[in-house]
């Protein structure tokens, strides 16, 4: 595109790290804005293969839909490959460089963004604290916009969005055609991203909160029908088999080859299959009833979680891969336009105010603020987070942060920033997972487990409970407030539980 906004590399350059110099170079001449990468056909048979099946297993594809790409740096040979087999069958795609998980890379190209700002005569990229001060641009203050090499790095906080309004119209020019014409799709191919450099929160931090904001609509789009169907799947990576492998004997290590294998066959498993093994777990049944005829559910695992919640007249929905009518056993209809690949479980927004009890994790959580350790646990009381514990303060600093206590960086927050993190408090969601059957074998015998740091993957693995917006499955809390996003945070456990309907 001929628009500044945007830049545009090769495949090549996008994997081998090159663009990053480009876009240096590029927001330097103050063209801060989106990365795109030019399509390009995979020799992967396996991977063709499996986004074949995915797209064909969606329905929602026609000629003449438009679709947009977010691809992130671990799946950028899933992202070249799926923009090319679109427009084989007649649909426009488009691919922008998901930057979300590269903090070195996010936090170069800020420094970057604050001394065009600076150079341009604007000042130091700042904008005033909630408190009525001005957050000084890096730790000891302003030097200037060139800064010498003992000069300590900014730590972000405080930097005024407008310095990134490339990168927001960037986003609003992409959802612009969606908006007006519709038929959209939006693909979010993802890999697992490396634990985060603690340096580098900050700057992820507010590139994310500017990208989101950005692409609020998109909640609308898809609950309107104007975006046809949100596309989330795994790109299979070495990352994912290292951590699988850690405390695994070495004669149950995973390869990179057999775990590829495992996930392309579990894409591959169709929605009526999952559908018949859904309907063979009794906490679905249960779930289904409570669903159709009220009564309080109780769910327990041998870790102590303990709590009750309603669901009345909530759809129980199947996560099966395709856009489609997916409610389950007679409950409320539900269109569903939100597909994850791998697929299968069953989840339900919870009655806002209903859930009651403890809920413990003994598996870590990873995030782009670093790791929680395990065990750690939530106190939820009448559907709100009321308290969490972790085993150390930085764990407790995290999860505070994403259960809506209180934010990471410790700004006071006002106004819509501040009710949109209040909502991160309230249960969003129950899920009953672990019942691929490409999966379930190795699920059951323990070398399988929610250990990747990748929620698409462990939330399959495990059953899951989630905090914040559930309006996409038809909960009440939205996705969108005012201009805000709000969260989905899933928190991931095992399936050995124990439930019963009251």
């Amino acid at each position: 595109m001929a628009d500044p906004q945007f830049l545009t590399v090769t495949r090549e350059q996008a994997t081998d790290g090159s663009w990053l110099d480009e876009a240096r170079a590029a927001w330097a001449r103050g063209e801060i804005g989106l990365t795109l990468i030019e399509p390009a056909p995979s020799q992967d048979a396996e991977l063709c293969r499996a986004i074949a099946t995915m797209l064909d297993s969606n329905g929602s594809y026609q000629p003449g839909d438009r679709a947009v790409i977010h691809a992130r740096h671990a799946a950028i040979a899933m992202g070249c490959e799926t923009a090319h087999q679109l427009r084989e069958r007649g649909i426009e795609a488009t691919i922008v460089f998901g930057l979300s998980s590269l903090g070195s890379e996010v936090r170069s190209l800020l420094e970057v963004a604050c001394r065009a700002a600076e150079r341009a005569g604007k000042g130091p990229a700042t904008q005033a604290s909630p408190t009525g001060r001005a957050a000084p641009p890096s730790g000891r203050g302003s030097q200037g916009p060139e800064r010498g090499a003992d000069t300590p790095p900014r730590d972000f906080r405080g930097l005024d969005p407008a310095i990134l309004e490339g990168v927001a119209s960037g986003y609003r020019a992409l959802l612009a055609p969606l908006e007006t014409a519709g038929r959209g799709h939006w693909i979010v191919p993802i890999g697992t991203a490396p634990d985060p450099d603690p340096a580098h929160v900050p700057a992820l931090d507010f590139y994310t909160q500017v990208a989101g904001r950005a692409l609020a609509p998109i909640g609308t789009l898809r609950n309107d029908g104007r975006i046809r169907s949100h596309d989330i799947w795994l790109c299979p990576s070495p990352l994912d088999v290292e951590r699988l492998n850690e405390g695994l004997p070495r004669d149950q290590h995973w390869s990179l080859d057999e775990w590829r294998s495992l996930i392309f066959r579990s894409m591959a498993v169709s929605g009526e299959e999952l559908r018949r093994l859904a309907m063979e777990i009794e906490g679905v049944h249960l779930t289904i009833d409570a669903s159709r005829r009220g009564g309080v559910l109780f769910y327990a695992r041998e870790d102590g979680t303990e709590f009750t919640y309603r669901v009345e007249e909530r759809p129980v929905i199947l996560d099966c891969g395709s856009v489609g009518i997916h409610s389950l056993g007679g409950t409320t209809e539900y269109r569903s336009a939100i597909t994850n690949q791998p697929t299968t479980e069953v989840f339900v927004a919870p009655i806002e105010d209903s859930l009651t009890g403890v809920i413990v994790y003994t598996i870590p959580e990873r995030t782009v603020h670093g790791t929680v350790q395990a065990p750690y646990r939530i106190e939820v009381r009448e559907g709100c987070v009321i308290g969490t514990e972790a085993p150390d303060a930085e764990s407790r600093k995290i999860l505070r942060h994403y259960t809506g206590l209180e934010p990471y960086d410790g700004q006071n927050l006002t106004g819509a920033a501040r009710e949109a993190f209040l909502m991160r408090r309230v249960i969003a969601e129950m899920a009953i997972a672990g019942f691929n059957p490409a999966m379930q074998p190795e699920i059951r015998s323990g070398r399988l487990r929610p250990v990747t740091g990748l929620v698409l993957t462990d939330e399959k693995l495990g059953d899951h409970q989630a905090f914040g917006s559930n309006d996409q499955f038809m909960g009440a809390t939205p996705s969108t407030y005012r201009d805000e996003h709000v969260e989905h945070t899933d928190f991931v456990g095992t399936i050995d539980r124990v439930m019963r309907l009251k």
